[in-house]
């Protein structure tokens, strides 16, 4: 597995707002369009920010994609997460 296929669709995500709306609202979907495994699905549909930074996933792009999907208000609940 590599953090290559998680990277790219969070970066995508964040650089175009139309797939950060459908990384929000349909996931799944989203994803699709990655060559990601199912763990590595499970991780981002999930937001399993501490899955993915063990698996050398960066942790700047982690935090921005978060918050550019989530919302700047859950800043907190991604650094719980991170820290899980």
């Amino acid at each position: 597995m590599s953090s290559n296929a998680i990277e790219k669709a969070l970066w995508q995500a964040i650089s175009n707002p139309r797939q950060a709306e459908l990384l929000r609202e349909n996931p799944g979907a989203y994803l699709d369009g990655f060559r990601l495994d199912e763990c590595e699905r499970a991780l981002v549909t999930s937001w399993n920010v501490s899955g993915m930074a063990a698996r050398d996933v960066s942790p700047l792009l982690l935090m921005m994609a978060y918050t550019a999907i989530n919302g700047m208000d859950k800043m907190p609940e991604y650094v719980q997460r991170i820290h899980q």
